[in-house]
């Protein structure tokens, strides 16, 4: 990725920072010279932060564990942010979860409820919790990640593709909210060569019966590129929509899938 340039001392959030896109998003933020608070819903988190910390010695990562549906949850993270860092500039909003694949009339209520939970209440309670700070120091950029999933609907993810659809017009409700001070922006991966995408080939590959690679094939083969894109490509537009370098855009959503669907 071409340098990136941010103000010194500047702070970005990072939600599920111990996954794949969001440890890469970490690492972006930390190379432009950003400090980071990292946030999962998981313990192992810490070790991610110590792995920084040894890297990039100069900078400072904190992690936490925080559930990002529990609204209180995220305003004692709000209140340890601003305790530890004394600002936020950035918020990007990594973490989701993926639909257990069902027709709607099979579609257990709970598991509806789950993914609306973390993909679109989620990201609702962070920016409701933050943007206090992020004005606080004269503003700030907020990015999160939706899906191409989002554009339409798709048989048997019902919830994940109504999730990731509100989660587009989520980011433009709080774009003219929070103009000039605060930019908001989406990103719209399509296939990422993530642990969770490895996870669903293989759950697809015993469903029907055949070989991890021929699934393989024949998803990244529909591909105009022709591959997955890895999580750094994700990570690249998150940090791009957070710097100065994207000074005039807000509202927007960018396309980041190797070409699989023209938007």
């Amino acid at each position: 990725m071409a340098t990136i340039e941010f103000p010194p001392g500047q702070v970005a959030l990072v939600t599920g920072a111990a996954g794949g896109i969001g440890t890469a998003t970490v690492r972006r933020f930390a190379e432009a010279g950003v400090n980071v608070a990292l946030l999962d819903v998981h313990d192992g988190v810490a070790t991610t932060a110590e792995q920084f910390t040894g890297e990039f010695p100069g900078l400072t990562f904190r992690s936490y564990v925080t559930d990002v549906t529990d609204e209180g949850q995220v305003a004692q993270l709000a209140s340890d942010v601003r305790t530890d860092f004394g600002r936020l500039d950035h918020l990007s909003v990594v973490a989701g979860v993926l639909q257990d694949a069902s027709p709607v009339e099979d579609l257990d209520f709970a598991e509806w409820n789950r993914v609306l939970d973390v993909n679109l209440n989620g990201p609702f309670l962070l920016a409701k919790a933050f943007i206090p700070l992020l004005r606080a120091d004269g503003g700030g950029t907020i990015t999160n990640v939706a899906s191409f999933w989002g554009r339409s609907g798709r048989a048997l993810f019902s919830a994940y593709c109504t999730s990731k659809a509100a989660l587009f017009v989520l980011t433009q409700s709080l774009a003219a909210e929070l103009a000039p001070d605060i930019r908001v922006n989406a990103v719209a991966p399509g296939n990422i060569n993530t642990a969770m995408h490895q996870r669903a080939l293989h759950r697809e590959a015993e469903e029907r019966g055949v070989s991890f690679e021929e699934i393989k094939d024949k998803e990244w083969g529909a591909i105009p590129l022709k591959v997955a894109g890895e999580p750094s490509t994700i990570a690249d537009a998150l940090v791009f929509l957070s710097s100065p370098a994207s000074s005039y855009i807000t509202g927007a959503s960018l396309d980041v899938n190797g070409g699989v669907l023209f938007h």
